[in-house]
């Protein structure tokens, strides 16, 4: 009997004579074993009736499990794209360059939220129905590229992937980006790979639609440029595939033109001083992270890399080409945003899909230890424990509610870390005036970050908050909140100022005899992205004690 990992790397494109004649008949269906005949009756990627109850079902499932958590609160970031996309329409890309992102999420959350509100529901609800399109994408891209079976294996890795997961209860735009992504890695296959010309222009739309939506998806594009290479060492016809790339990105290059003065303005202004540089080692452990963790990743390396060796063992093969572009792609993603230094774990949106068709394919070719380890990918991903309320990201809406009975409209908030701003002006009432440790600030839906370390070095709390106090009228309220951070040399600079100002301004007010302390609030245990410290303050008298000077009796 032939083996299977083995009949299913015979390519009938490894010679230049059969790629022509498949090329003018159409890819056909990989054989399966006894269905092989049916399936090539139908267009590679073709769902029919079963495929798609399977499809309705596990969509059902999903969006079930995966939507409990859309009342979870905002937390920093959440509230700075709320802000942002609360501008109107045609002021988001000039507000974009104070911030450092391009636009295209910002537009569809603006469009979003005037239909549906601004709720963490209704904006997580946008993020949760990307997340759930990545599964059917997953299945296509799979079974389109290869065979059904491996389709069905890329849909169920996707479901049970934590970073889709994750992402589909945050309003922001990685599930985004991860859909793009698995769109913009299968139409480059379709396109460069498999030489079906008909997906230059997909691919085209697709990775401009990626750029335009995050700045890492510029890595993603240099790494298919450089997926390109094997492609020109194996093709027979490198001259239609050098003619068919520079269509093809030069495609992308000229629809992108019109931003690239606002990025190289948000890269002159350094936007990003929270970010720092990973390690090696934690640069694997957040890949390795993404998948679930190291159990889930040994489960899937025994269950698919075995087929994937002896894939890459015919290296003339179209599957063969197809892994190692799969495997650049997101090489060259990683190692930009390490030589960047601008690194978020939820950048990765840009790195999982590819690598997820590359497990999808070796599983798809692995036998009954593929199907063991699918198993155990179930029992260790299972979105079964997808975080729901009351679990919190940020307690900033907790430290509003108990504040809120308090404020009146002119009353000052004070927040160290002017990030945060946004965030709390979302949950305080309106009305509010808002400060950070360089003084007053204007607008509270755009976080400013140009040159941002630079002005909190130069920020001077003592010198720009006392005028703000002095403003208040009798009875007004002060509240002030900071993140509750530990001081440690881990700790970025731009974070360590922020602690530092923090117990410089609360020294302040706390020494401001004009000033009663009316509440102080400490962050919860199990906060995981922005625990928050309150304290409330009331203005008791107009001057202070020690500056008013009385005249001698008589």
């Amino acid at each position: 009997m032939t083996d299977v990992t083995e009949q299913s790397q015979r390519d009938p494109l490894a010679s230049s004579d059969e790629a022509a004649s498949w090329r003018a008949a159409g890819p056909a269906v990989p054989a399966e074993g006894p269905s092989s005949e049916r399936a090539r009756l139908r267009r590679p990627g073709q769902l029919v009736g079963p495929d798609l109850a399977i499809l309705a079902g596990l969509l059902a499932v999903l969006a079930f499990l995966w939507g409990r958590g859309r009342q979870i609160w905002f937390w920093i970031d959440e509230g700075i794209a709320v802000g942002l996309a609360s501008q109107p329409l045609a002021e988001i890309p000039a507000s974009l360059r104070l911030d450092g992102s391009p636009p295209l999420y910002y537009f569809l959350l603006h469009g979003w939220m005037s239909l549906f509100g601004s709720s963490e529901a209704a904006t997580h609800t946008l993020s949760l129905l990307f997340a759930l399109a990545v599964v059917p994408a997953a299945l296509w891209a799979g079974w389109s590229l290869f065979d059904r079976r491996t389709g069905w294996m890329c849909a169920l890795v996707a479901a049970l992937n934590p970073f889709i997961a994750f992402y589909a209860n945050e309003t922001r735009m990685y599930s985004l980006v991860t859909l793009l992504t698995l769109l913009v890695t299968t139409t480059f296959l379709h396109a460069f790979v498999f030489g079906r010309r008909r997906y230059l222009p997909a691919f085209a739309i697709v990775l401009t639609l990626l750029v335009y939506t995050h700045s890492w998806g510029l890595f993603l594009a240099v790494g298919a440029a450089a997926a390109l290479v094997p492609c020109l060492v194996v093709g027979s016809d490198r001259r239609r595939t050098l003619v068919d790339a520079a269509l093809a990105f030069g495609a992308v290059g000229l629809l992108y033109l019109p931003w690239v003065p606002t990025l190289l303005y948000q890269v002159a202004h350094d936007p990003n001083p929270w970010s720092r540089r990973p390690t090696l080692v934690g640069l694997r452990d957040e890949v390795t992270f993404a998948f679930g963790g190291r159990e889930a990743v040994v489960a899937l390396g025994v269950g698919g890399f075995a087929a994937l060796v002896a894939i890459l063992k015919r290296p003339s093969s179209r599957n063969a080409l197809a892994v190692t572009a799969m495997l650049i792609m997101p090489v060259v993603v990683l190692a930009g945003g390490w030589a960047s230094a601008v690194w978020g774990y939820r950048y990765l949106g840009v790195v999982v899909p590819p690598l997820l068709l590359v497990v999808a394919l070796g599983l798809a070719r692995g036998g009954n230890l593929a199907v063991t380890a699918v198993v155990l990918l179930a029992l260790f991903n299972a979105p079964l424990g997808v975080r729901v309320p009351p679990y919190q990201k940020s307690n900033a809406q907790e430290v509003a509610q108990a504040a809120a009975s308090e404020l009146q409209p002119g009353d000052l908030v004070i927040s160290p870390d002017f990030s945060q701003i946004p965030l709390l002006a979302y949950y305080l009432p309106p009305g509010l005036r808002y400060a950070g440790a360089h003084g007053a600030v204007d607008d509270v839906q755009v976080t400013d970050w140009r040159n941002s370390l630079e002005r909190v070095r130069e920020s001077r709390p003592a010198e720009a908050l006392p005028p703000l106090i002095d403003a208040l009228p009798v009875g007004g309220s002060v509240l002030m909140m900071c993140p509750d951070l530990e001081l440690t040399p881990d700790l970025v600079e731009f974070h360590q100022l922020v602690k530092q100002y923090c117990a410089e301004i609360e020294g302040l007010l706390r020494g401001d005899d004009r000033l009663r302390l009316e509440m102080s609030i400490e962050a919860p245990d199990g906060v995981t992205l922005t625990p928050f410290d309150g304290w409330l303050f009331t203005k008791e008298t107009s001057v202070r004690a020690a500056a008013i000077v009385r005249a001698p009796f008589g």
